[in-house]
């Protein structure tokens, strides 16, 4: 290539560069003088506020809400006797110097003594520490709080928040992003939408009271307690005892923070033989000629005899008499009649071993092992619920098919979310399986119900009420020496009203009750009696009762 040639090539490329430069010139200058169509940018406004959504009931009662909070601290550093001040604030917050001090020896300059106190608490607190020598040595700093005026009514189920404001347990940790977004644009405030659970607050007080008198009464390790809508699967009460004051949650223990009816598994005694006798029924097993119970029975299977038991001698025992009187022999001897494996697939419809989805942390799916690891007497002693964990969602869950024509209804626990601005998106999703014939579910309720007429089941009936109920008392193993002989019991009661067309199951369950008796029938029972009466006093439930009073 000629010199000439490469004088023209860079005589180019210098042209090119100079016009860029020109062109990035004209280009910045625009954009500084602001002339012509060019866009300027600034960096987006979010929201300095965002609120927490509200955690409500069935009927829009608030379970939980956001409120002012304040912590109250002490400068150490500034603070010539720490003695002194503790001694002087105790009183005002309800607590000894100790319990001052402990929480100050923590900290080497802010000392934080006291966490998450009301409006009011601090307010009064301010004009204590206004008038004495301590002004501005002990202060309180705002934050945004959370108050829950059911204090421990579903505390297991409502859950609670940190001090950031952020869900740690139940309803505020499965639904924290939606009660507690990210910040909006262009708004002052955002606003979490409300999260509404099925509950409902008033039957919750029902079912509370029962728990504490069961407390006071029985002294028992844990109580279970649940109210389920029967044709929708909408639990209208949960309870799990011991309990805990949410307000107060920095000082509740894990034990109280478990919720049993989602978490706690056991074997759940002779509740269970009404799903058995169901099953029973539906194979075509013969249960109205009269077994002959005295107290003892024994069967062979396989080749290998063993004897199951019953607490007393019960004589000649039909269908209705096995619900009535529980006997053990003879829904072990209906039962044997079936094909195991037939016999588990039908569990298993009607939900136990199925991990139910709640929307809540901590469902547990609870065990009915393989039949192939089932001994010679596994399948009687399932029958009458023992060899199977379950835990109580599951057993309520189940009970929807005796109480809807057969067919069992999921359960859940959120009804709807709620935005700021009242749109409502509605999270109920009923789905239904048919387990069992409508015939074979009236005629296992009739049984339950004549239990309540003249068997153990008694004290589960209500004056003017058509009341279903099995009662049950089951054996708790002793986990150290892996025997039912040195363990405890225990009792539980299930009812379904009305027992003609049923609106709601009732159960509870209670764990080793240390009263002047252990069994179903005097535990439990009087409590699903009273839960009864007190959704009739509250119009939920029509008595017989009533409409005569109304009459004359």
């Amino acid at each position: 290539m000629s010199s000439n040639t490469n004088k023209n090539v860079s005589f180019y490329l210098l042209l090119i560069t100079i016009l860029g430069f020109v062109l990035l010139f004209v280009h910045i200058s625009v954009l500084v003088i602001g002339g012509g169509k060019s866009k300027t940018y600034d960096d987006p406004e979010v929201s300095p506020m965002v609120v927490r959504g509200e955690i409500l009931d069935r009927n829009s009662k608030i379970l939980a809400i956001q409120t002012v909070r304040y912590n109250l601290y002490f400068r150490l550093k500034e603070i010539p006797d720490i003695n002194e001040a503790a001694l002087f604030i105790a009183p005002y917050l309800g607590v000894t110097q100790a319990d001052i001090l402990d929480s100050a020896s923590a900290y080497t300059s802010i000392a934080l003594i006291r966490r998450g106190l009301s409006q009011e608490e601090a307010e009064k607190l301010q004009e204590v520490i206004n008038a004495s020598p301590y002004r501005g040595k002990i202060y309180l700093e705002r934050y945004d709080g959370r108050t829950y005026p059911s204090t421990f009514h579903a505390s297991q189920v409502i859950g609670f928040v940190n001090s950031e404001n952020k869900g740690l347990e139940g309803a505020e940790l499965s639904f924290d992003s939606t009660l507690l977004p990210y910040p909006g644009l262009g708004s002052e405030i955002t606003y979490g939408d409300d999260i509404m659970l099925t509950l409902d607050l008033d039957i919750q007080y029902l079912v509370d009271v029962q728990v504490q008198e069961i407390s006071e009464t029985h002294h028992p390790d844990y109580i279970m307690a649940m109210v389920m809508g029967a044709k929708d699967g909408e639990v209208y009460a949960m309870s799990s005892y011991p309990w805990y004051d949410l307000n107060r949650y920095s000082s509740s223990s894990e034990d109280e923070r478990m919720n049993r009816c989602l978490s706690y598994t056991y074997e759940p005694g002779s509740v269970f033989k009404i799903f058995t006798l169901a099953w029973c029924i539906e194979q075509g097993i013969d249960t109205s000629t009269p077994f002959i119970c005295d107290g003892e029975e024994t069967f062979t299977v396989d080749g290998k005899s063993f004897t199951i038991t019953c607490h007393e001698e019960h004589g000649e025992v039909d269908a209705a008499g096995m619900i009535a009187k529980s006997c053990n022999g003879a829904i072990a001897y209906w039962v044997l009649q079936s094909d195991p494996e037939a016999f588990r697939e039908y569990l298993t419809s009607l939900g136990f071993t199925k991990k139910y989805d709640v929307s809540l942390p901590g469902v547990t799916a609870g065990y009915l092992s393989p039949v192939s690891l089932w001994s010679h007497r596994s399948q009687a002693t399932i029958a009458f619920g023992q060899e199977i964990s379950v835990n109580a969602l599951q057993t309520v869950t189940a009970a929807t098919a005796l109480a809807n024509d057969g067919k069992l209804v999921t359960p859940s626990l959120v009804k709807a979310v709620q935005t700021h601005d009242g749109k409502v998106t509605d999270l109920s999703e009923k789905k239904e399986y048919q387990v069992m014939s409508a015939e074979t579910a009236a005629l296992v309720r009739s049984y339950m119900e004549e239990a309540v007429k003249s068997g153990t089941a008694k004290l589960a009936g209500c004056e003017g009420v058509s009341v279903a109920a099995k009662t049950g008392t089951a054996q708790i193993i002793n986990p150290v020496s892996k025997s039912y002989e040195d363990g405890t019991s225990l009792a539980s009661t299930i009812a379904l009203v009305p027992a003609d067309d049923p609106k709601y199951i009732i159960y509870f369950a209670v764990s080793a009750p240390r009263g002047d008796s252990i069994w179903g029938a005097n535990v439990a029972a009087p409590s699903c009696a009273a839960v009864i009466n007190g959704l009739v006093n509250q119009g939920k439930i029509r008595s017989e009762k009533q409409t005569v009073v109304q009459l004359n």
